[in-house]
């Protein structure tokens, strides 16, 4: 969030431990550069409107938006001028009460307090506070919105020119009518209006005195009865900024109540929200702390600054450390992260300033250079994929690296202002002036800190040459642990061997799908079974199932390597800490089997300008059609084509280049069976299909037409992710041969041809999963040796 009470100055670079004065100041005006490069596009093409799309250098929105962070007194007086001529409140515009506070009256006040403040040196001459009239015309026009609540929690949205609307929800999250008291606050104390302060401390404690008994707070709440709609606790999304302006309020404001509520907050936070690890705060029941959902956002990723601000050093260090290793996994920050698949749920990144915030805070604390380095591979990464030529844009998929046209405000007043500020060493923070804060003596004491050590000691990293030679971050004994908590592995190849291409060990299979089925000599009792429904319960704690015969799981190997977890039965999602419970008396009488297809291995050869070839291996699903890969197969070309799914009839030029090679399709519009056979035709010699999800399944013939089609070529199946990566490989290597086709390169890649090279391998199949009893009698669902272990087998049910 944009918290206008803080201002930053830039002073002088000293050097810092790690890394050296030239680089951090080489990064500093990146940094800028890529604030001056937003917002002069916003400036040039979209100003007055609310945000630009870069795609369409095209503006978005109605009205507002400035400020500076770069001693730019020149820039700053145009955009405060831009501002009094441009922008004004009286229109018939409907807008959520939260935004509009936070973006537009935050901005207004801060640029006030700017110009008026003579610490800063950026008195304008002539300025007679229009900023904080239009600033206080905005807070009247957003009073209505609490007008007529019965608890004080405003609605969510307002029509600043005729209040709200007699047909508006009564619902609103705890975010929104929580995170206003810092700016309500402050207009306040500086039009001597006490309205603002007053009706934003109201809708704060009807909000907190909402609290459960566990002093959790849900993410939705009816305004007009206080009944709680969604009750999902959690540091992310619907409730991040409520914790963010109970600490910060203390802290512009010194009054303690404010304190004592956080402290009381955070104690609960962390007992029943923080993840038995350590690393990361799920959405729990605010009723009983149980588990409500296994995703984590990107808003989310405020927290660990927050926790630095509260002196909580050890668990912000950790919490980042997880946001961390999202980002390096994607080059960017999902906006919701699955915990337990460790997988994106939803890939969409609107270039958050989050994380960096965090990252800065986190470095102003212990000065390590590792968040330095984050800094700067953060700056890459956006350069790399979100420029373009009318500002940045952002990110549809981080997957894919697809782009949409919009560059929200917050990247320019918080994403580049964070970057900006981690490398500009010497940055200082400047309080409320004092004759606007209460006198010491009416604010109440503290009712004590919560337990938890405040500001522990940090060893702070001694000078070096070398960026990660003595921090303290980087050489953290459980960074191998947080990587694998997000799924990520780093593709580091060893050595090459100069006798021939080495090969990158085989990855484990993380999820694979299980099957429930009979034993090869089906019982009686098992022919009477065939015509009982199968019945799925949903109970707190898990699912019930009634009998075994039919079911198809979902298994996904646990964090800790010790076997597996059922994380999906049928269509049923199974979250962490909860059961799958079988009851079947004749469960003995059952073989589980995984399902019953086998799996090759795809060997992909890429080659680089120095001519070293490296190798990548997919693991994929063999087709129950065609060909088995029982041995190694050729090397062949690997061939994507315009049409992306494969599901028409090939022309003659794609045919040419289809002729003896292996052709990469995507899954859907047609049959898996259609793609094969017009690849087939075209003359390929197999055929990889890049499947929607990221689990492995095997593709099939219909049973009807098994003996009318005759495949002569192999088919198999490649999981979402890994489809992602090799259409980049794909791309990276045509325009690595248009390059050097260009500047006349004789390299290996021109005798690859234009595009990546693989070939097929069997790949050794795992041994059967069934049920066993152990040393105490009991019975165990085991696969590939390993328990499952959230599954519990009642036998005993009559």
């Amino acid at each position: 969030m944009l918290f206008w009470f803080t201002f930053m100055l830039s002073i002088v670079v000293k050097s810092v431990s790690g890394m050296s004065e030239r680089k951090i100041n080489d990064l500093k005006l990146q940094a800028k550069d890529m604030f001056y490069h937003a917002f002069d596009n916003y400036m040039n093409h979209a100003f007055p409107d609310d945000e630009l799309n870069p795609l369409r250098c095209i503006g978005l929105g109605s009205d507002k938006n400035d400020p500076q962070v770069f001693n730019d007194k020149e820039g700053f007086e145009k955009a405060v001028r831009d501002v009094i001529k441009y922008v004004s409140f009286d229109v018939n515009s409907k807008v959520q009460v939260f935004e509009v506070n936070i973006r537009a009256l935050g901005a207004l006040l801060s640029a006030h307090l700017f110009a008026t403040d003579p610490r800063f040196g950026f008195i304008i001459e002539g300025y007679a506070n229009e900023l904080l009239k239009l600033a206080h015309d905005l807070g009247k026009r957003l009073l209505p919105a609490f007008h007529n609540s019965k608890t004080g929690i405003p609605y969510a949205r307002v029509n600043l020119k005729y209040g709200v609307s007699k047909y508006e929800t009564h619902e609103t999250c705890t975010a929104a009518a929580g995170t206003l008291i810092i700016e309500f606050g402050v207009l306040s104390r500086l039009t001597n209006d006490t309205r603002f302060e007053d009706v934003a401390k109201q809708a704060l404690f009807g909000l907190w005195n909402r609290r459960t008994d566990l002093n959790l707070l849900g993410n939705v709440i009816n305004l007009q009865t206080g009944q709680w709609i969604y009750k999902a606790a959690s540091t992310g999304s619907g409730i991040d900024s409520f914790y963010e302006y109970l600490l910060k309020a203390y802290v512009l404001f010194g009054e303690t109540e404010y304190l004592d509520m956080f402290n009381e907050a955070y104690h609960a936070v962390l007992r029943y929200i923080r993840d038995e690890t350590g690393y990361f705060y799920r959405n729990v029941n605010m009723m009983n702390g149980g588990l409500v959902s296994s995703w984590i956002d990107s808003l989310s990723a405020y927290f660990p600054g927050l926790q630095v601000l509260a002196g909580d050093l050890d668990n912000a260090i950790k919490s980042h450390l997880l946001y961390y290793n999202i980002w390096r996994k994607y080059q960017a920050m999902p906006e919701r992260f699955d915990f337990h698949l460790r997988n994106v749920e939803l890939g969409t990144y609107p270039l958050r300033p989050e994380f960096i915030e965090s990252t800065y805070f986190l470095y102003r604390a212990t000065k390590d250079p590792f968040y330095l380095q984050v800094g700067e591979m953060i700056i890459k990464d956006l350069e790399s994929y979100a420029r373009v030529g009318c500002g940045y844009a952002s990110v549809k998929d981080v997957l894919t690296k697809e782009l949409e046209g919009r560059m929200e405000s917050f990247a320019l007043s918080e994403t580049f202002k964070y970057l900006y500020l981690l490398f500009d060493t010497e940055a200082h923070i400047i309080p409320l002036p004092q004759q606007y804060l209460k006198n010491h003596a009416d604010i109440l004491p503290s009712k004590g800190s919560i337990e938890y050590s405040i500001c522990p000691a940090y060893e702070k990293p001694s000078p070096s040459k070398h960026l990660f030679a003595n921090s303290i971050i980087a050489s953290r004994p459980d960074t191998d642990f947080i990587r694998e908590l997000v799924g990520f592995e780093e593709l580091i190849l060893p050595p090459l061997d100069p006798k021939g291409i080495c090969e990158v060990p085989k990855l484990d299979l993380q999820v694979m799908e299980v099957q429930f089925g009979g034993s090869q000599e089906s019982s009686e009792d098992d022919l009477n079974d065939q015509g009982q429904e199968q019945k799925i319960e949903k109970y707190v704690n898990g699912l019930i199932a009634n009998r075994l015969k039919g079911l198809k799981l979902e298994l996904t190997k646990r964090v800790d390597r010790k076997g597996y977890d059922v994380t999906k039965v049928d269509n049923y999602r199974i979250y962490p800490g909860q059961i799958f419970e079988i009851r079947d008396p004749a469960v003995k009488k059952f073989w589980i089997k995984q399902q019953t297809y086998s799996t090759s291995t795809l060997r992909v050869y890429i080659s680089t300008l120095s001519n070293e070839v490296s190798s990548f291996d997919y693991l994929t699903a063999v087709a129950s059609f065609g060909p088995k890969i029982t041995s190694e197969l050729p090397v062949r070309t690997l061939v994507q084509i315009t049409s992306p799914y494969g599901c028409e009839d090939y022309n003659t030029e794609e045919t040419t280049l289809i002729d003896g090679n292996i052709v990469f399709v995507k899954r859907g519009v047609c049959t898996f069976v259609e793609k094969v056979l017009r690849a087939q035709e075209a003359g390929a010699k197999g055929i990889v299909i890049w499947s929607d999800d990221n689990y492995l399944f095997q593709p099939v013939s219909p049973e009807e037409h098994k003996d009318i089609w005759i495949f002569e070529i192999p088919c198999v199946l490649i999981t979402y992710e890994n489809g992602v990566k090799l259409e980049k490989l794909l791309k990276e290597a045509e325009e690595l041969l248009q390059y050097m086709e260009e500047n006349d390169k004789n390299t290996q890649q021109k005798k690859f041809g234009s595009n990546i090279k693989v070939k097929f391998l069997p790949h050794e199949q795992e041994p059967a999963t069934n049920i066993k009893t152990n040393e105490n009698n009991e019975s165990l669902l085991t696969i590939h040796g390993h328990t499952i272990r959230n599954i519990r087998l009642n036998l005993n049910r009559q």
